[in-house]
Order: structure tokens, then C-alpha cells, then sequence
């Protein structure tokens, strides 16, 4: 039984994302960091991440989203799902990208930090409400050579080269994956003033690059998002002890079945000693 106890706290610890749908569910607790392996690549990963002192106008944001219609954010187009990708354009954006101050812009891939073989990215979400809780439902990274773009779909961007995806593995595969988070997790408890992820992404999947497409995209949508608004940052962080891979769901639970049979059986033969 001790060893199914280990068992147990081993799938507390983390995460794998595999070939099929799966919500990443970093809102428990013990639950924390995440291993995406997306295929063919090099490993990345997701953890939660806390930063105090970040807040708005601190953290350095290259992208602001906030779903408002008509409320507080007039440029977001008010159809309940939280989305936008980050861009210089002031033409009214067709997504909802937060257009105040230098919050969401373009940006250049000579930008991106690499620090022993990843590149990361920041996510501060400012969930306000009584439920701190918010799912990351989508995140793409792309290279393009056009900026200021202002598109309604994102498979509309322009030139573009998709670099890694969360809902898509390296074969093509559509795997639907996404992301919940607590935003009290962090020390600063909900809403803007520390960071909630961080995302470390392997340099692999930016090694084939057009030497013309010198600029970064990043996309996420949301879902049970209030009225807050969520901020991408470039990071320069490094990965300390990246969770190590683990055996699929499925064959944990076989073998948990297995070692019950085992324990069932030898207590048997016990008792028929003892007889």
C-alpha cells in the first residue's frame, strides 16, 4: 500500500499532457507545475509562477485582453469569449486586445530571451471576482512578417508560421488541450499585483524560422474569465527541476488495479496459513 500512496502523490505533483484532451488543472492543490509534450520536440512546460510587485504598468505586458463589449473594454467585441493576440494597430481591434497605453504591441523576435534552451512567457491574470479561478483555452505562438495586423480569426494572420501550440501537437493532431489556474494561488491572492504562470517553451520549435518573418505573435483565449483584464509578458526566467515524465493516467490506474490484486491475493494466502 505504500507504494500506491506514492503513487498517488506522484499524479498530485504534476502533470502530462498527452496525445488526447486534457485539462491541465493547476488549480488544485500540490498541483503546480505541468509537462507539455507536444510530439517530436523538445519538452515544455507550464508552471505557476509568482512574481510580486508586477501589476499593471509593471510587468512590462506586450499584450492586454479584456472581454468587455461595451463595457470597460469598448474595443472588445462582446461575444463572451475572451481572445486576442498582440499587435500595434489603433485601427479598432477586431478581437479584445486592451488598446490603453503601450500594453499590447508588436513585438520582435530579437526580443525573446533565450535562457538554457527555453523561451518563456508570463501570464498575470486579474481574476477579481468571488471565483478565482480561469482557463487558459488556447495559447499559439507564431512568427509573421507582418505587424499591425488586425484580423477577426486568428488563422487570418498574415505570413504567418506557427511555432507551437497548445491545442496542436507536432504531427497536426488537434488535441484540445487547456489550461485552469487558481489566481489566489500566488501570494498576492487574486486579482493584478503578481504573476500566476509562467510558460517555458523549448528553442526547438524556433529553429525554422523564415529570415524574413522577424516578429512574435502570441495568441490565448479564456474562458470563465470576469471582468479583469489578463497581461502577457516576455521572460527571462530560468527552469529549475522541470517535472519529469510520467506514466500515462491509464497505465497508473492499471497498475493500481495490478497491486490491489497482488495485496487481495496475499492476504488471502495469509489467512490460509493461519487456518
Amino acid at each position: 500500500m505504500k507504494l500506491l500512496s506514492k503513487l498517488a502523490l506522484a499524479v498530485s505533483c504534476c502533470f502530462v499532457v498527452s496525445a488526447n484532451a486534457a485539462e491541465i488543472n493547476l488549480a488544485v492543490s500540490g498541483t503546480d507545475q505541468a509537462l507539455l509534450n507536444m510530439g517530436n520536440q523538445g519538452d515544455s512546460y507550464v508552471t505557476v509562477y509568482q512574481q510580486t510587485g508586477a501589476g499593471s504598468g509593471n510587468l512590462g505586458s506586450f499584450l492586454r485582453i479584456q472581454e468587455g463589449g461595451n463595457g470597460a473594454n469598448a474595443n472588445g467585441d462582446g461575444n463572451g469569449i475572451q481572445e486576442g493576440f498582440n499587435t500595434s494597430t489603433t485601427d479598432p481591434y477586431m478581437m479584445d486586445q486592451h488598446p490603453s497605453g503601450n500594453f499590447t504591441r508588436d513585438v520582435l523576435l530579437s526580443e525573446l530571451q533565450l535562457n538554457n534552451g527555453f523561451y518563456s512567457f508570463i501570464l498575470d491574470v486579474n481574476e477579481t471576482g468571488q471565483d478565482n479561478e480561469i482557463v487558459l483555452t488556447n495559447l499559439m505562438l507564431f512568427a509573421t512578417s507582418t505587424p499591425m495586423q488586425n484580423v477577426d480569426d486568428i488563422n487570418n494572420l498574415q505570413d504567418q508560421t506557427l511555432l507551437w501550440s497548445l491545442d496542436w501537437d507536432d504531427n497536426g493532431a488537434f488535441l484540445d488541450n487547456s489550461i485552469r489556474l487558481d489566481a489566489s494561488k500566488n501570494n498576492n491572492g487574486p486579482g493584478s499585483g503578481a504573476t500566476d504562470l509562467a510558460f517555458f517553451i523549448h528553442e526547438d520549435y524556433f529553429s525554422s524560422i523564415p529570415n524574413d518573418q522577424i516578429y512574435f505573435v502570441l495568441y490565448s483565449s479564456f474562458d470563465e474569465f470576469d471582468s479583469g483584464f489578463e497581461e502577457w509578458a516576455l521572460g527571462d526566467l530560468t527552469l529549475n527541476q522541470p517535472p519529469q515524465d510520467m506514466p500515462e493516467p491509464a497505465s497508473v490506474a492499471l497498475l493500481g488495479v495490478g497491486l490491489l490484486g497482488l495485496a487481495s491475493t496475499l492476504r488471502r494466502n495469509r489467512r490460509a496459513k493461519v487456518r
